[in-house]
């Protein structure tokens, strides 16, 4: 009987866009962006174990928003493994806690896919020039989330300028529970044109947040107008410095001046709402 392999672990943490400024659609129908990115202390938890005994690559799903996806053979873990040139032997064996609402703004598909990419790389000793397809191919979304890290996103998502050193941000997630369709709110958003380019001002993680927006952020509103209620819900909580939804949605941040006042924040929110995800975390340089 062979040995038991060696498992791997990663955390898929929560992608947060503090920022996004969306450009015109380009003819290959990716938008242009520019994105202050950070991550969460919370995510997905993903696990890797190569078989020499599975006759092709598997995914079992557990956890709170298990139910919530669609299939655990058509799922974009299972794509990252495809992306790499199989130079090793076995077939992967991943087992993925999903913790994080699904169509929710806060890159949950594409940080467990990123994970997937970490584990494969670190199991089979792979490096990047192994892949068949560029991360990006994937998801504009894979590069930064590969990184894990601050990061200034430009480009369709591929262009990314690590921003290190500047520090934690208290915070609370908060979705309403319902998908939004980022298909739909980008079709929308091309009916209204693009917003003019913008850099952000110098300063702190948070002043840089606070000099941004959301350009999709509106449209959102109007095609599901429980974000408002969040936003709303969140910006009249005791110390909150920021309200913000990330993505295209469903989920809104808030971010505080200290994590006392995040965590009296989220409890506020989840006795007036008890069907809300909602969760206090830190965003930005993680351990």
């Amino acid at each position: 009987m062979d040995a038991p392999s060696q498992i791997f672990s990663s955390r898929a943490r929560a992608k947060i866009n503090l920022t996004l400024h969306v450009g015109a659609v380009l003819e290959n129908g990716y938008h242009p962006l520019h994105s202050l990115v950070v991550f969460a202390g919370i995510g997905d938890e993903l696990s890797l174990q190569m078989s020499s005994t599975e006759a092709g690559p598997r995914l079992h799903i557990s956890g709170p928003f298990a139910n919530d996806l669609p299939s655990a053979t058509d799922n974009l873990i299972l794509h990252a493994f495809e992306s790499f040139d199989k130079r090793g032997e076995g077939q992967p064996l991943f087992k993925l806690v999903k913790n994080l609402p699904t169509a929710s703004g806060i890159g949950g598909g594409s940080a467990d896919a990123a994970a997937a990419i970490r584990l494969l790389k670190e199991s089979m000793l792979e490096t990047v020039s192994s892949f068949i397809q560029t991360p990006a191919n994937l998801g504009a979304d894979i590069p930064v989330c590969i990184k894990s890290q601050t990061c200034l996103m430009q480009g369709i998502g591929e262009n990314l300028i690590p921003l290190p050193c500047l520090g934690q941000l208290a915070a609370v997630l908060v979705n309403p529970g319902v998908p939004v369709s980022t298909a739909m709110i980008f079709k929308a958003f091309d009916k209204i044109g693009s917003s003019s380019e913008f850099q952000l001002p110098a300063g702190s993680l948070l002043e840089m947040a606070q000099g941004g927006r959301n350009d999709l952020q509106e449209i959102a509103i109007s095609i599901e107008p429980s974000i408002q209620t969040v936003l709303d819900g969140i910006s009249t909580q005791e110390g909150c410095q920021l309200a913000r939804m990330s993505g295209s949605g469903a989920t809104c941040f808030g971010l505080f001046s200290d994590s006392k006042q995040a965590q009296i924040a989220a409890n506020n929110l989840k006795e007036n709402h008890p069907d809300w995800w909602c969760v206090p975390t830190m965003l930005g340089d993680m351990p």
